[in-house]
C-alpha cells in the first residue's frame, strides 16, 4: 500500500471541522454567548488533539481512520465502510428531524377559526411561528442535501465496483 503524502499539517476535512468549530467559538463569545463558546471550543480543541494524536508514527488503524487522518488506501477503504453506515443513520435521523419540525410548525402556526358559514382556517405568524418555519425549512433542506450526496456517492460507487 501506498502512503499518502500531504503538505497540509491536517487533513482537509479536519481542517474544516477544527477551524469552523474554532471560529464559531470566537464568533459565540464576541457575542456574549459564553456557553456555546465553551461548547465549541472543546469541540474544535478535542478535534484537533484528535488529529493530532493520529498523525503519530504509532498511531493505532482505529486511532487514524476514527480522527479522518488516513495513512493509506486501507484507511480510507475501512473508514468508507465506516462512514456508509453513518450515512444511513444520518438519513434516518434527519428525516425524523424533519417530522419534528413540521410538527412543530403546525403547532405554533395553525389556528382554526370558523368565521360564518365559510369555516376560514386562519395561518398565524408570530415570532416563534418564524423561527419554526425556518428551522423546518433548514431541517428540509439538510434531509434533501443528505439525500442528494447519498445518491452520488452510492451511484459513483455502484460504478467503480
Amino acid at each position: 500500500m501506498s502512503t499518502t503524502s500531504s503538505r497540509l499539517p491536517l487533513s482537509l476535512p479536519n481542517i474544516v471541522l477544527i477551524g469552523g468549530s474554532l471560529a464559531g467559538a470566537v464568533v459565540t463569545l464576541v457575542l456574549g454567548y459564553w456557553l456555546g463558546a465553551g461548547v465549541l471550543l472543546i469541540l474544535g480543541l478535542g478535534g484537533l488533539l484528535s488529529a493530532l494524536l493520529a498523525r503519530r508514527a504509532g498511531a493505532s488503524d482505529w486511532m487514524r481512520i476514527n480522527a479522518i487522518e488516513y495513512r493509506d488506501e486501507r484507511d480510507a477503504r475501512l473508514a468508507g465502510h465506516g462512514f456508509a453506515v453513518v450515512g444511513a443513520w444520518a438519513l434516518a435521523l434527519s428525516t425524523l428531524e424533519l417530522v419534528a419540525a413540521t410538527i412543530y410548525v403546525g403547532a405554533v402556526t395553525l389556528t382554526a377559526s370558523v368565521k360564518g358559514a365559510d369555516a376560514s382556517v386562519t395561518i398565524t405568524f408570530t415570532q416563534s411561528a418564524t423561527l419554526a418555519i425556518a428551522v423546518e425549512a433548514l431541517a428540509a433542506l439538510q434531509l434533501f442535501v443528505l439525500a442528494l450526496v447519498w445518491g452520488i456517492a452510492n451511484t459513483r460507487a455502484v460504478r467503480r465496483g
